[in-house]
């Protein structure tokens, strides 16, 4: 049975789909090379590929990944249909490499080690958008829409953080700002548009 969600609204149907932590991706070499602006089809050498390495390699030790999906119904699914590029059911998405990567590259630009800092945030980011990437597969789902994005207020996280906490569906910490801003920074929020069979299958 969906569970219900207390919100502005006065209350919308939400299902909880997944709520993972500890699943680390497997973070292609692709897209860390596309968040470190670097020529995918370039390979890393000597003090780049030893960054990329070490950061990989702390953030398998150090790092609390997590995600979290929920179909969301009534008013918030109407609400929400907009942003989505199709489907007929609106999934919630939830995902954060957590708070432990972004701590420690802040300590490494203090210890003035900005090539550790730079490689670690950008992993951090890669493991985000692999989380997104899996939810996408897992729904069926071509793309995602977040706000802050192609003219969505990024304001809405407020909303769409009360909506996920409210069912409690986040494997993991997750604030948000006045402004919308999440924290951690290394975090999204993104709906997927899917098929209903889809999600009965």
């Amino acid at each position: 049975m969906p569970i219900r969600a207390r919100g502005d609204d006065g209350g919308d149907a939400v299902k909880v789909l997944w709520k993972e932590s500890q699943v680390h991706p497997e973070v292609p070499d692709a897209t860390y090379k596309r968040f470190l602006r670097y020529p995918p089809a370039r390979p890393l050498e000597g003090p780049l590929a030893e960054n990329a390495a070490w950061a990989r390699e702390w953030y398998a030790s150090y790092g609390r990944p997590w995600s979290a999906g929920v179909q969301v119904e009534g008013i918030w699914s109407e609400r929400l249909k907009g942003h989505i590029p199709e489907g007929k059911a609106v999934v919630l998405v939830a995902a954060s490499a957590g708070p432990e990567a972004e701590a420690e590259a802040a300590r490494r630009w203090e210890a003035d080690e900005p090539d550790r800092y730079f490689f670690l945030h950008c992993f951090g980011a890669a493991v985000v958008d692999e989380l997104l990437a899996t939810a996408r597969r897992r729904l069926g789902a071509k793309e995602h829409r977040c706000p802050g994005y192609l003219g969505w207020a990024v304001e809405e996280n407020i909303s769409l953080r009360n909506v996920l906490n409210d069912v409690d569906a986040l494997a993991g910490p997750l604030d948000v700002l006045t402004t919308g801003m999440l924290q951690p920074k290394l975090s999204q929020i993104a709906v997927c548009g899917t098929a209903l069979n889809f999600l009965k299958s």
